[in-house]
């Protein structure tokens, strides 16, 4: 079994300014319209993790794309590394899909591969990385190279 939590920001909600996270296919690079960096609690085991997001398009307009990394909380220390799938590294796509009138359709995607490096100052909270990641499975064909530097939005 598998569980995800998925945070999509609301229309009105505010970027810290000057973050930046954009990905490409090749040689087009996509800019994210909106960013996460948060710090996030699992209830139920209260098991932290870092969260980083870069998003386009909206549900409501049915064009909603994004990239989510994720890692595990260790502590206050500056964190460098390069981690691996499998290695502690949640990667994940996410999309609108069509769905019945009334309904909003809504895709969650795991990466089959992927790798991240990344330089976290919880202090500061400031964080920088790239990325890179494979979806091969259901039909998936997207092979994302991304990069990201952002401020924390829950400071």
């Amino acid at each position: 079994m598998s569980t995800k939590d998925i945070f999509i920001p609301k229309g009105n909600s505010i970027q810290a300014p000057g973050n930046d996270f954009h990905w490409n296919f090749g040689s087009e690079v996509t800019r994210a319209e909106k960013t996460l960096f948060f710090l996030h609690e699992f209830p139920p085991t209260g098991e932290l993790s870092w969260v980083m997001s870069g998003i386009t398009g909206t549900l409501d307009d049915e064009n909603y794309f994004s990239f989510k990394v994720s890692v595990p909380y260790i502590d206050d220390t500056l964190l460098e590394r390069t981690y691996k799938l499998g290695d502690e590294l949640d990667v994940s796509h996410s999309h609108s899909i069509p769905a019945p009138p009334g309904f909003t359709g809504f895709r969650f995607v795991d990466a089959d591969n992927a790798e991240l490096t990344i330089r976290l100052d919880p202090i500061k909270g400031t964080v920088q990385g790239d990325f890179n990641a494979i979806f091969k499975s259901e039909g998936y064909r997207l092979n994302p190279n991304g990069t990201f530097k952002l401020t924390r939005d829950d400071q």
